[in-house]
């Protein structure tokens, strides 16, 4: 029996340091779901059940064209949808806007404006909100221009390719635990 025991473990360190070595130097295996860019791994189905988790009163025709901008927008420029969806669920508190922001300025990731430092930006629609979104993203992770024209206010602000992991925004924005905070939603997302 203890025999057993011993072999089983010393299979598991095996197997734990073969991982090491096969992922040591590309980073943790699943860490690819924290990138800024890529591709997300929610449906449309996960988000609304993770919307509405924890926003029952969010219309469900406002919600499923908000997660297909997210979703088409996110695939056009590169970024990891599952990463702009949950920052926009923490910025926004699940579309219950209980913040700075109001829903009707289509500002999912409490994006603030060049002209006066604390004004917040506004977008016309809620396409154009999220793009501004997403393209802000896509400012972090990547040095390449965009596809779509500009219209994140603080597009030209950001150090172009400076993040590549979500918990890599703690140094850009809010604070030490933003990032995780974001990964964790991510999680319960990916859960759904």
């Amino acid at each position: 029996m203890m025999m057993k025991k011993s072999l089983a473990l010393f299979i598991l360190f095996v197997v734990a340091i073969l991982a090491y070595v096969q992922w040591g130097l590309e980073g943790v295996p699943g860490e690819e779901m924290y990138k800024i860019l890529g591709r997300g791994r929610a449906t449309e189905q996960m988000m609304c059940r993770y919307m509405w988790h924890y926003n029952t009163q969010i219309d469900s025709l406002r919600l499923r064209y908000l997660i297909e901008c997210y979703l088409w927008e996110s695939d056009f420029e590169g970024v990891n949808s599952d990463t702009a969806f949950a920052q926009m669920c923490h910025e926004t508190n699940f579309l219950k806007f209980d913040g700075n922001i109001d829903i009707s300025q289509n500002n999912f990731n409490s994006l603030g404006t060049m002209v006066y430092d604390m004004y917040w930006a506004c977008f016309f629609t809620t396409k154009e909100g999220v793009r501004a979104h997403v393209q802000h993203l896509r400012a972090y992770g990547s040095k390449k221009p965009l596809k779509n024209p500009c219209v994140d206010p603080r597009f030209d602000v950001v150090k172009k390719g400076s993040v590549n992991l979500v918990r890599d925004l703690n140094s850009k924005w809010e604070g030490l635990e933003y990032g995780r905070s974001i990964e964790k939603k991510i999680d319960m997302l990916l859960s759904m």
